[in-house]
């Protein structure tokens, strides 16, 4: 494989990277230039970005009141 050409698997590999904003510059050329040719990567990518839009819409809702908190420390200070 040459220096643009990659895999679907180091493909997806990349598209969670991407997401966490850490590709370089030729990551991202090798990932744009398989994204042009690969549907079923491309599919990959919009799953994926719409799974973590859905992960951090429920991460953002889920809180525990005060006394949830209470009894939780008082379960772990049971368990020592």
């Amino acid at each position: 494989m040459g220096l643009f050409t990659i895999s679907c698997k180091k493909a997806t590999y990349l598209v969670s990277k991407k997401e966490e904003g850490k590709l370089n510059w030729i990551e991202s050329i090798q990932l744009r230039s398989h994204m042009a040719i690969c549907s079923l990567c491309r599919l990959f990518e919009q799953q994926s970005k719409f799974i973590s839009k859905q992960a951090k819409h429920l991460h953002g809702e889920a809180s525990l009141s005060e006394d949830q908190k209470k009894k939780i420390e008082q379960a772990l200070h049971q368990v020592q």
